[in-house]
């Protein structure tokens, strides 16, 4: 129970379209954890939050309140889930941000009945450095996915990548930032592939286990594996019967280091862009994101998803 209660927050975090999702429900429902929407307002105002002074003085501590109820992570918070925070409450108890987003996340854990206390975001992986400055207790599980089949399911979003070259930079990048950041975590770091959850999920959910909650008597492995409904395993690799050999070629040539890193199989060619192709592929998916944002913004109806 001690370790159930723990105030150290678990952020959760993985490139987009990794799983992030499905990793969320798994933990809310199996792990105790308050996860709810993406809370990108710890990594909004901890980037900025010398902007507000010594939090230690009211007055400043007041205006940072003020700017936090603001965001729309908590109507949104409000409208889907009901939580409200109370705000007076969590100015007067604080003394620093770090102080405050813990009280804005046991909250939350409370008003969905669970201990433990986290957040969900993709981007957290941009940002672990920021994470461990401000938590050094916290526990960060990285969920990865082969980078081919995330690049294919971008395509299938508004706001995804748009192209392979695209999508394989960025899948890089962000793998080499939040590893490189990551080691200066230890023990408190995770990694959990996206593919071994589908395909071998009693040894995926045990390691999970062990890593939360310290114990290796592997009970929530076994409720979850009587509790999951089928797992399509075929989004494992889908890539190999879905992605055109030359966009296979083209992810290679951007990306194949980090695959071979992380033992996912190469088709063994790559299709070097020249500087000119490169340079249109990113504005082509520049453009493509920031029009459907556009377009979102301006039609209500139109949905993430094409």
């Amino acid at each position: 129970m001690e370790a159930m209660i723990s105030n150290a927050p678990i952020f959760l975090t993985g490139f987009a379209r990794s799983g992030t999702t499905w990793v969320n429900r798994i933990m809310r429902d199996y792990f105790d954890v308050g996860f709810v929407n993406e809370g990108q307002f710890i990594v909004t105002f901890g980037k900025r939050i010398s902007d507000y002074g010594d939090l230690g003085r009211a007055d400043n501590r007041s205006r940072l309140v003020r700017s936090l109820a603001g965001d729309p992570f908590f109507s949104i918070l409000d409208r889907n889930y009901k939580i409200t925070m109370d705000w007076a409450a969590i100015e007067q108890a604080s003394e620093s941000f770090a102080d405050i987003v813990r009280r804005v996340l046991r909250t939350i854990a409370v008003g969905m009945g669970k201990h433990r206390i986290g957040s969900k975001y993709p981007v957290f992986g941009h940002h672990l450095d920021l994470l461990n400055d401000l938590f050094p207790d916290c526990l960060v599980i990285h969920v990865i996915r082969d980078g081919r089949d995330c690049a294919l399911s971008h395509k299938g979003v508004t706001w995804g990548h748009q192209n392979t070259y695209s999508a394989a930079i960025h899948w890089r990048r962000y793998l080499e930032t939040a590893r490189h950041s990551a080691r200066a975590f230890g023990g408190r770091y995770f990694e959990i592939r996206y593919e071994d959850l589908l395909l071998e999920p009693e040894v995926a959910v045990g390691r999970l286990e062990r890593f939360v909650t310290g114990e290796p008597d592997g009970q929530i492995a076994a409720k979850f594996l009587k509790d999951r409904p089928p797992l399509k395993t075929e989004k494992a690799g889908g890539w190999r019967m879905t992605m055109p050999a030359r966009a296979q070629a083209i992810f290679e040539s951007e990306a194949g280091d980090m695959l071979e890193s992380l033992g996912y199989p190469l088709i063994g060619e790559a299709h070097r862009l020249s500087p000119f192709l490169k340079l249109a592929y990113r504005a082509h998916d520049r453009l493509s994101r920031e029009g459907w944002h556009f377009a979102r913004k301006m039609f209500k109806s139109i949905p993430e998803r094409k």
